[in-house]
This record gives C-alpha cells, structure tokens and sequence, in this order.
C-alpha cells in the first residue's frame, strides 16, 4: 500500500517534468505543416517504442527535446527551400515573358515582312504593266513610221506623174495625216516613257524606304546565341562557360567551312545519281526536280538574307534531300553488285541466253551482245533500287 503512494506520489511529481519537456515540441509541431508534423510524430513514437515501459522517463525526455530541435532545423530548412522556390518561380515568370515578348517580335517582324513582300509584288506588277503598254507604244511608232515611208515613197512616184494633181494632193494630204499621227504617237511615247522613268523612280524610292523599314537590326547577345547552341539537341556548346569574341568568330569558322563540305559532296555525288536514275523514270523525274533547284550555298546565302530571307526549314529540306539521295545511291549501288551472280545466272538462262538454245554458248552469247544487253538490265535494276532506296531514306529521315 505505501508503494502503491510513492508510486502514485512519484509519478504526480513528474508530471511537470515532462509537461516541460512537451511544451516545445507542441509548440515545434504547431509552426509545422501537416505533413512534417506527421513525419515527426511518427519519429517520435517510433523512438518512444524502443524505450522501455519503466524508469526511464528522463532519457525519454532527453529524446523529446532531441526531436524538438531536430523538428525545428527541419522547420528552417524548409522555409529556406521555400524562398529558393519562389526565386525560381520568379525568374521562370521573368523568362517566360521574355520568351514571349520575343515571340510577339518576331510574329510582328514576319508580317511586317510579308507585307513589304506582298507591296513589292505589286509594284513589280505595275513596272511589267507599265513596260508592256511602252512595249505597245513602240510597235504602234514602228508601224507609223512604215506607214509614213510607205507614204513618201508614193509621193515620190506621185510627183514622177505631174499629170494626176488630184492624186499628188490626196497623197500629200494623207501625208500630213500621217506624219500628225506619227508626231501624236511619238509625242505619247515620250510621255509614256517620262512616266515610266517617274515611276520606276517613285516605286524603287517606294522599295528603299520598305527595305529601310522592315531591315531593322535586333541586337541579340551572343550570349543567347550561345545558349541556343548549348540548349540544341544534341548540345554543341557548354552553357556554363561564359563565351568569348573568339568562340563567336570560330562559330562563323565552323558554320562556313560546314556549309562549303556540304555544297562541295552535294556536287560530288551529282554526276553519279544523275547516271544512276536516268534508266528508271518514277526515281529521275524528282531527282531531276532536286538537281534543278538552287544549290546549297544558294539556299544557305537565301536563308542569311536580312529582309525577305527564306526560313531555315528550307535548308533542312535540303539536307534531308541530300541525305536521302546519298542513302539510295549507297544502298542500290551495294544491292546491284549484290545481285549480280544471280542476275547473270538468270540472264545466261533466260530466253536471251540458254532458254531459246540448250546448245547456246558464251561466246555466241557475247557475239549477240548479250554482255550489253546484261548491263543495261543491271543499270535499269540499279535505278529501281536507287528509287526504293530514297523512298525508305526519305521515309526514315521524316
């Protein structure tokens, strides 16, 4: 009985001990979230079960303000990863606008473009004009002007017949009709030419100041350009490293020396498609709709032109075309030299070779031009592969 009071009687007196120790760890769950008060809590008991049932409230209380100071370093950490978010946050909203107002530039400069383009069509329209009617004006002149000799050399064969007044007069009449009409029309064509000359003037005037307007320069820091490189994929540059003035000038190195490669194995490869595709219509009308188009110095200098330039899907559409062409010529030259044993075994054994006459030899075969007749059935099976070839390149690359 007197155990059960000392017991009883001890645990009241340390009560307060441990109402002290709880006190901050209520008031280190209180500022946190509901998920770290959670984790916490869990931590908590997870420690309190390894602590045995009897005597050992004080070591429990030492684990108590362990996990207290533990919750509030936990506290503070976060409230630091809060503010790194939100300056993150921020300077994504920042560059996200950036981005943006870019983006608006950019459409704006597009249109003003294509209307300068669209006013240039319209005043070339009106120079074709203009030339057509002077064109008009000239043959009306010509013809005047034979009229007129035409005209003087009846005169001259009036005046031989001094008898005919009637006629000389008639003559002479329609001559200063003539030459009236011959001075109205010269008088009209110089106008015409003065107004073509004032007008060519006022629309090539018209074509500066459109240039003027739609070639404004934007400075963009080669910073962002290095970017761009460090950001394509795969990266061509470390976008950590600050650039130099001589990384910039090594860049324009790199691109020229890129592009004159390209240019120089595009005219490489030229004079062997063309011989591969000729034998096989469906694959030599788009290589001969290819070869006809502008090289790739002349689509790249295109691209680089600062007001009306072409956008750079146009050299990736010639690159792909030149990688497809490259792939088909490959791969069908392989596959022809490929098939040639069984090619030649169906030729000798064909109706050309021993299919007519089991007692056909080789050298009749030859005598016959078989051996011509041969190349030309591998040239035409080379260009049915070139065509299969660039149909599964082009395909594979899109």
């Amino acid at each position: 009985m007197d155990t059960k009071r000392q017991r009883v009687g001890g645990e009241r007196s340390e009560a307060p001990a441990s109402s002290d120790l709880v006190g901050p760890l209520r008031a280190a769950l209180a500022g946190a979230d509901e998920s770290d008060r959670y984790r916490l809590l869990a931590a908590l008991l997870s420690e309190l079960a390894d602590v045995s049932a009897g005597g050992r409230h004080r070591g429990a209380a030492d684990q108590v303000e362990a996990l207290s100071k533990k919750a509030q370093a936990l506290t503070e950490q976060k409230a630091s990863l809060d503010d790194k978010y939100k300056a993150v946050k921020a300077d994504l909203v920042h560059r996200t606008a950036q981005l943006e107002a870019e983006q608006t530039r950019g459409h704006e400069l597009e249109l003003i473009n294509e209307e300068q383009r669209a006013r240039l069509d319209a005043l070339q329209k009106q120079v074709a004009d203009i030339e057509a009617q002077l064109v008009a004006k000239n043959a009306e002149l010509h013809k005047a002007h034979g009229e007129h000799d035409k005209l003087l050399l009846q005169v001259q064969r009036v005046e031989l017949q001094r008898d005919d007044h009637s006629k000389l007069d008639r003559a002479e009449a329609s001559k200063r009709q003539l030459t009236k009409e011959a001075e109205a029309i010269r008088t009209e064509v110089e106008q015409l030419r003065a107004d073509k000359d004032a007008e060519i003037a006022r629309l090539n005037k018209e074509l500066a100041e459109a240039r003027s307007q739609g070639a404004g320069t934007v400075d963009i820091p080669f910073t962002e350009l290095w970017g761009r490189l460090a950001a394509a994929k795969p990266a061509l540059a470390d976008g950590h490293v600050e650039p130099t003035p001589q990384s910039a000038q090594r860049l324009v190195d790199a691109f020229i020396e890129l592009v004159r490669f390209v240019d120089g194995f595009d005219k490489l490869i030229r004079p062997f498609l063309s011989k591969y595709t000729k034998h096989h219509q469906p694959v030599k009308v788009p290589w001969e709709v290819y070869a006809k188009r502008d090289d790739t110095l002349a689509t790249v200098r295109q691209t680089l032109v600062p007001v009306g330039g072409k956008p750079i899907g146009v050299v990736k559409m010639r690159l792909r075309g030149l990688y497809a062409w490259t792939e088909a010529a490959m791969v069908a030259c392989d596959a022809a030299i490929e098939s040639v044993a069984s090619e030649l075994h169906s030729t000798l054994m064909g109706p050309a070779g021993a299919g007519s006459d089991p007692n056909r030899t080789i050298k009749e075969f030859i005598r016959d031009d078989g051996h011509e007749l041969f190349l030309q059935h591998i040239r035409e099976l080379r260009a049915k592969m070139v065509e299969e070839a660039f149909r599964g390149a082009g395909r594979s690359k899109g």
